[in-house]
């Protein structure tokens, strides 16, 4: 199953402490200069549900929780329950449209401190392993922001209703391995350290 999608949220969260809310999307062509790898078994094609897919984030600032959204993701996604071992995951997220809930944290997130985007326009995450695990699956990637790349495992289920696949998945993330939030933000004193990921794709085959 392949996955193509631009997701118009708002950009940028992956890990930081602005988070949770997802948006509108709108379904775009992968990224064509990413390939993927040799091993990876062709897959059936799927069209993405863009009022049914998201991205969402939480995490609290001085202990209440708050709200974000990325404005754009790319990327594909081939997957068969069948054949895992030819699964391929790449999704690209500018970080330049982050919308966390108010212009204070929409101003400083983009910065040196958080994202440093100009310097890091751009977040990856890459997997090419993906294995079952109890009633659903793990993806094992590695995420990509600020520079640094690190493993991120991915719990996802997957329901299947004739042509229609709605996967859902699930990852907590600690934002300052990544460097995002240097002192005096790098602790939980003024924003949690932990960031819960919530991601729902949603598609009808091709």
């Amino acid at each position: 199953m392949t996955f193509t999608k631009s997701l118009r949220l708002s950009a940028g969260f992956l890990i930081a402490a602005s988070l949770g809310a997802c948006g509108n999307a709108s379904s775009a062509e992968a990224p064509a200069d990413v390939p993927a790898p040799a091993s990876a078994a062709s897959a059936s094609s799927w069209n993405i549900v863009a009022e049914d897919s998201f991205i969402q984030f939480t995490a609290a600032q001085e202990g209440d929780a708050f709200t974000g959204s990325f404005g754009e993701f790319s990327g594909v996604i081939n997957f068969d329950p069948d054949a895992l071992g030819g699964s391929y995951v790449r999704i690209e997220i500018p970080l330049k449209s982050v919308d966390a809930g108010s212009k204070d944290r929409n101003s400083t997130l983009p910065g040196k401190v958080w994202f440093s985007t100009k310097a890091f326009p751009t977040a990856i995450y890459e997997a090419t392993e993906i294995v079952s695990v109890g009633d659903g699956y793990e993806a094992k990637g590695t995420l990509t922001l600020k520079g640094a790349t690190l493993p991120v495992e991915l719990f996802f289920n997957l329901a299947l209703d004739g042509d229609r696949a709605v996967m859902t998945g699930q990852a907590t993330l600690d934002r300052t391995a990544w460097g995002v939030g240097a002192a005096p933000w790098d602790t939980d004193e003024w924003v949690s350290k932990a960031v819960e990921i919530d991601v729902q794709v949603t598609a009808d085959k091709g």
